[in-house]
């Protein structure tokens, strides 16, 4: 009484959940022809299925190593030829494989509503939430393109993501929940048509069918939904025929189409290798484990830095690359495969999670650099990753719990010139002032053409973000112009000339950080005829001095480029200032301090992307000076000072100048007088004044 009580409790509360979700509403045509379709097919499928043909028992069996303990009777039937009795048999193995799978799955997330319920009208998602769910068809269509409204979907990421199949999990889990044979009915009719429509993958088959990435996700969302539903009555064996046939046909084209480097790579052989030990039944499980349980290891040392950062040098991607190197870390010890891992693996593994630590902002969300998206939750990989393969580590609980338990990172302040990122930060309380800056001495297709570029946080607020990505590909040729404006320079808070994208080419000069005082200088040959220096002061855990050389016999426009997160604002060009103005917490102050009488503040266009097909506009301006060939160098002196509410400075001032081979700074903030003395030829810096 007790079981059926909680049955009936989960069926209300999905069916409460799909009503308040996003799961689109098909039209009365559109449902009666999916449900329509659905029995058609389960009135007939199998008929389709004789011994021979290439879903059938014959086929099957030649690919399966049938001396692997456990398939005898199967091996017994098939030299009989008693195909009826191989298939029998054969699915009894499996259901035993499976029989002890006992899901921790409480509830569905509303994502995972959304994608159940939506799914029985065959209305899909393609690249997340950038497109509204799409109808594909009674009968689905796998392979043409996506529309909507009559217009087509140019944005080539919907395919890729809707060959995943992602939403197969939220299937099997909402059939776990309700024993509602509608979720099985969709997804057993959803793995067969997929199955007879795209396999074998011709050579000719369109790239979003045929790539590597959509191939083994497709292999990853048949093993994780085989468990939830092969001991159930409805799974009998020509469902495990389908499945076997479509899991070893993508396994083996996952081969055949690997990527040159990456993480797209990266997936391909760890999936591959999780085939391996996950199916050992197949004749070819060897091959599978033994071509990658090298290669995987390599890849630590090729895709990822000495210090720990993934070479896309992307945040969102970082996430991935961790997860992937966990999985095989675990895998690799699970099944006895550890003595391939170098001794040096789980010390990169963990120098990875710690470069993500230290990025992370103090609201727990990550930096949006490159073809990143902001708002992650940064403490999502510690709980599901770094907690298997380190959970002795100090700082763990602290980062999981968001900061309510345990002990913090040792470090607030953090340089790794290696990758080219720099971490500057007050404490680790949520009102932190915190800035990330990046200076990379590489460039990926991922990354963008920002050197020098920063994002800052203070007091609970974030000021100053990343623009974002937009869009990643896209036939659109307006699309395309948008995703080269968000990659370009002048998107980025760095230094240009005449506007035009910079060149990556970085040299980290030094990091040096005190109590009450953390120096970064860093150089990037921008163009053929300019150098840009940055210094970066980060004084009293509090304010910023951003000092910009350009050393340069160029001439033209040299302009140093700031944008704020959509805010009000005050721009006032004759003090070269401007300030937000929030009505509550915390403002920020940014303000030029000319090292000559030509300096301007010209507004610029300003937009920020935090989605897919997403933009705002916000402020965005330079400061510009117009060289001559007289100019040796130009001179952009920044202070960056956020306060607190009602705290406002009423006097704010700041200037460098040169004392023989020392650069002599000062910021006056009220009644706060601050002197830093640097030399760079001897990479010494230090706070002289502070009253």
């Amino acid at each position: 009484m007790k079981n059926k009580l909680v049955l009936l409790l989960q069926i209300i509360l999905l069916t409460l959940l799909a009503l308040h979700s996003n799961a689109q509403v098909a039209s009365d045509q559109q449902a009666n022809e999916v449900k329509a379709e659905i029995v058609k097919f389960k009135n007939n499928w199998k008929e389709k299925l004789p011994y021979d043909s290439k879903f059938g028992i014959i086929q099957i069996t030649q690919w399966l190593n049938l001396d692997y303990p456990g398939l005898e009777k199967v091996k017994d039937a098939v030299d009989v030829e008693n195909w009826e009795r191989a298939e029998n048999t054969l699915l009894t193995y499996f259901k035993d494989k499976y029989k002890d799978f006992k899901p921790s799955v409480k509830a569905l997330t509303n994502i995972e509503v959304e994608a159940s319920e939506s799914a029985l009208n065959h209305y899909f998602r393609g690249n997340k939430d950038a497109h509204p769910l799409i109808y594909r068809g009674a009968n689905i269509d796998w392979i043409s393109p996506a529309f909507y409204n009559g217009k087509e979907i140019k944005d080539k990421e919907w395919q890729f993501i809707f060959q995943r199949l992602l939403w197969w999990e939220a299937l099997a889990k909402a059939f776990y929940l309700t024993k509602d044979e509608k979720y099985y009915d969709e997804w057993h009719y959803e793995m067969v048509d997929n199955a007879t429509d795209l396999l074998p993958i011709a050579n000719d088959a369109p790239q979003h069918i045929k790539r590597g990435m959509e191939t083994y996700n497709r292999c990853e969302r048949l093993k994780n939904v085989l468990p939830y539903f092969i001991n159930e009555k409805q799974f009998d064996s020509k469902t495990l025929l389908y499945f076997l046939y479509s899991f070893y046909v993508n396994a083996e084209h996952i081969r055949t189409v690997y990527a040159d480097k990456g993480n797209h790579l990266l997936g391909e052989l760890i999936t591959v290798f999780e085939n391996g030990v996950t199916f050992p039944e197949f004749k070819k499980s060897k091959e599978w484990v033994d071509e990658t349980i090298t290669r995987i290891p390599e890849r630590m040392f090729t895709d990822i830095y000495p210090d720990g950062m993934n070479k896309e040098l992307i945040f969102s991607y970082h996430s991935m690359y961790l997860r992937i190197f966990t999985d095989a870390y675990m895998a690799f010890k699970k099944h006895a495969y550890d003595s391939y891992l170098p001794n040096d693996y789980l010390n990169r593994l963990t120098k990875m999670a710690e470069i993500y630590a230290y990025h992370m902002f103090p609201d727990n969300t990550i930096s949006q650099f490159g073809d990143a998206w902001k708002h992650r939750d940064a403490a999502d990989i510690y709980t599901k990753n770094v907690s298997r393969f380190a959970p002795e580590t100090p700082y763990l609980k602290f980062i999981a719990t968001k900061g309510k338990e345990g002990t913090p990172p040792p470090k607030t302040s953090v340089a790794y010139p290696l990758s080219g990122f720099y971490f500057f930060r007050s404490h680790w309380e949520p009102d932190a002032v915190f800035m990330s800056m990046k200076n990379n001495s590489k460039y990926s297709w991922h990354s963008q053409i920002d050197n020098g570029t920063f994002e800052f946080y203070a007091y609970g607020r974030n000021f100053m973000i990343d623009s974002g990505a937009y869009i990643y590909n896209s036939d659109d040729p307006e699309e395309q112009n948008w995703r080269k404006w968000f990659r370009g320079s002048v998107a980025h808070q760095t230094l240009t000339l005449n506007n035009e994208d910079i060149k990556i080419d970085s040299k980290h000069i030094f990091w040096k950080e005190s109590d009450k005082l953390v120096i970064l200088v860093n150089e990037n040959s921008s163009y053929d005829n300019l150098t840009h220096r940055r210094t970066t002061l980060f004084i009293d855990n509090s304010y910023f001095l951003i000092y910009d050389q350009a050393i340069s016999d160029a001439v033209g426009d040299v302009r140093a480029h700031f944008q704020l997160v959509p805010c009000p604002v005050t721009i006032d060009k004759n003090t070269l200032t401007v300030s937000t103005d929030f009505e509550e917490g915390a403002n920020l102050i940014v303000k030029n301090f000319p090292t000559t009488n030509s300096v301007t503040l010209e507004k610029e266009e300003g937009w920020i992307s935090y989605d897919i097909l997403r933009k705002e506009e916000r402020p965005a301006w330079g400061y510009s000076y117009q060289k001559t060939d007289k100019d040796k160098e130009v001179e952009f002196l920044t202070a960056l000072v956020p306060y607190k509410e009602n705290n406002k400075p009423t006097e704010l001032k700041s200037t460098v100048v040169t004392q023989k081979d020392n650069l002599i700074f000062t910021l006056n903030v009220d009644d706060k007088t601050y002197k830093v003395k640097m030399n760079i030829a001897e990479k010494t810096a230090k706070l002289i004044k502070a009253d």
